[in-house]
């Protein structure tokens, strides 16, 4: 039986809330609100829609629909930007690290000190001179200063 009764109630209330509400001014400048158009041709009734923020004319509904969507893609075009901007930071910041560690590395390697040979960029192996290794090493040490610290 309860069961009955509410879904009655229910079909009752879908029924209500699929009912259309027109509104529309008089001869007399008086507004009314109805959910069938005035009976007299010669007024022009319109369709409303009612949200909690009020009543909606329905002429606007689909411009605000277009708005809100061009809002939502604006904005999720700012957030992917936002995004892939900090992700190159991101990857940035991490080869400024290696480079960082890399070089760090190479300065120890050169500070072990002895009679060590060292690959060029060519591949071919040689031996720094006092004067290479001091050269070397204050460029290490300047890349460290300016890029590290």
């Amino acid at each position: 039986m309860y069961r009955a009764l509410m879904f009655c109630f229910c079909l009752l209330f879908a029924n209500l809330a699929h009912t259309a509400i027109y509104y529309w001014v008089d001869h007399q400048g008086n507004t009314h609100y109805g959910q069938r158009p005035p009976k007299d041709k010669s007024l022009t009734a319109k369709k409303v829609f009612i949200k909690s923020s009020g009543i909606i004319d329905s002429e606007k509904v689909l411009t605000s629909i277009q708005d809100s969507a061009n809002a939502i893609a604006t904005s999720n075009a700012e957030r992917k930007a936002a995004n892939d901007e900090a992700l190159r930071l991101a990857n940035d910041e991490r080869r400024l690290q290696e480079q960082c560690d890399a070089t760090q590395k190479s300065l120890e390697e050169l500070d072990y000190g002895g009679n060590r040979l060292y690959k060029d960029a060519d591949g071919n192996y040689s031996r720094l001179s006092y004067e290479e290794k001091t050269k070397q090493r204050q460029k290490l040490e300047a890349f460290l200063q300016d890029n590290c610290y």
